[in-house]
């Protein structure tokens, strides 16, 4: 038996604790909160807002941007949140998939002063669990998109956000995708992949795309590497990599467009069945402002 399978049979057998929620965009009682646009990815346009002053409050550093993405298994292991706690620390943006809402959670981010929300994919255990993205400044907006598994009928989501960057006129757009996993075909993961697609070509600005993209196949694999050469972004330098691969794919992937890595990192750990990956961008010196560059 495939490992694929036992984990189709395993899920089949997890939708017991499992219920489905209605579309749904969460908020939450926080200092740290924000109210989100009730807009789906796939209706909304995203426009450039008038110029936001990008002071320290408002704006992320275009000089160093540390991002921690992370499929943490619905924190169901008992060292994760240890290891949460630490890799979560000095991090300017996170971007969570299987993200379980419980309290230690919460707590957490609330002690870090983030400003996080998350896209509800479904209920376990009576807890909400989706995507969650999380930055140290507020986001200027927020859409998400949901699809659902074909086999196993439970819902994926990706939520995309754009931040204020300092020195910049250009914003920065961060997408969090939990891609579509069991289908016997690759339509409907090319349907979410295309959905995402859709939303950053409206922007003109650097990207970053994080998240757990199933692609554990060969053509999962052309359908990423397509989005990504349409899209002109780039993928980390890794050297040696902790990437959970199957059948030979790494399946957690970061993407960029318009920034630098400086620094990447993808440490093992057992708290997940997916492993971290850490990364530090830079804003491409061209696309700061003309004050900066003759500063």
């Amino acid at each position: 038996m495939t490992r694929q399978l036992m984990q189709c049979l395993l899920f089949i057998c997890l939708t017991a604790c499992v219920s489905t929620t209605p579309y749904q965009i969460s908020s939450h009682e926080t200092d740290h909160s924000f109210t989100p646009l009730a807009l789906h990815c796939e209706t909304i346009k995203i426009t450039r807002p008038a110029v936001v002053s990008a002071t320290q409050n408002n704006a992320l550093n275009s000089k160093s941007i540390t991002l921690l993405n992370w499929n943490v298994y619905k924190g169901s292991r008992e060292n994760w949140a240890a290891d949460f706690e630490h890799l979560s620390q000095a991090k300017d943006i996170i971007t969570l998939q299987e993200a379980r809402l419980d309290g230690h959670l919460h707590q957490t981010l609330d002690a870090l002063e983030l400003y996080w929300d998350l896209t509800v994919a479904f209920l376990y255990n009576k807890l909400k669990v989706g995507v969650l993205t999380a930055a140290r400044v507020p986001p200027i907006s927020r859409c998400s998109v949901h699809s659902k598994e074909p086999i196993i009928q439970l819902p994926k989501t990706l939520m995309v956000n754009l931040y204020s960057l300092s020195d910049s006129e250009h914003q920065l757009l961060v997408a969090n995708i939990h891609s579509i996993n069991f289908t016997f075909g690759s339509s409907k993961y090319k349907e979410q992949i295309s959905a995402l697609q859709r939303v950053i070509q409206q922007h003109s600005g650097p990207v970053i795309v994080a998240g757990d993209f199933n692609s554990w196949s060969e053509h999962r694999m052309q359908i990423i590497t397509q989005f990504k050469n349409d899209l002109s972004l780039s993928s980390l330098p890794y050297q040696n990599h902790n990437r959970t691969q199957i059948f030979g794919n790494a399946i957690d992937h970061i993407f960029f467009r318009e920034l630098s890595a400086t620094k990447v990192e993808t440490p093992q750990l057992t708290s997940s069945d997916h492993n971290p990956i850490i990364v530090t961008f830079s804003l491409n010196a061209n696309l700061k402002s003309a004050l900066t560059i003759h500063d």
